[in-house]
């Protein structure tokens, strides 16, 4: 987040510098423009997302940093990683949940608990149905 704060407040001042020289036009465009374009610092540019993460997903990829955080790639419309706080209950159930999956060709779910506490589990495959014999067909 701090990159697209710094671009936009790059861009603002750079603006403001030419509106303040220039016509009224152009200070009351300059300010419409900023306005415009301020959503923009919560693109993530590479950064965790500083939005919260959504009550439910599809764990794409993870990393566990011990006492300081766990960051995952959730899957949506759009992917998007995010930063957890650090809890060992968390982790350790990010890791079973990940070991879990890997054992049975699953996938690892988010799922936000009541207080809003993320939570993590296997999400296995659905079984496979079972072929009925073959029967051999007898033609004429």
């Amino acid at each position: 987040m701090t990159q697209a704060l710094t671009l936009w407040l790059a861009f603002v001042l750079a603006a403001g510098t030419i509106a303040f020289f220039g016509t009224k036009r152009q200070a009351i465009a300059f300010a419409i423009v900023a306005i415009l374009t301020a959503p923009a610092t919560l693109l993530p540019l590479g950064q965790p997302s500083p939005l919260s993460p959504p009550k439910d997903g599809t764990v794409l990829g993870s990393k566990i940093d011990i006492g300081r955080a766990i960051y995952v790639l959730l899957d949506g419309p759009t992917p998007r990683y995010y930063v957890l706080p650090y809890s060992e209950q968390t982790a350790k159930a990010l890791q079973d949940a990940q070991s879990a999956a890997e054992g049975s060709g699953g996938s690892v779910v988010m799922r936000a608990g009541e207080d809003g506490s993320p939570g993590f589990a296997e999400d296995a495959p659905p079984p496979e149905p079972v072929k009925g014999a073959e029967r051999a067909v007898v033609g004429g």
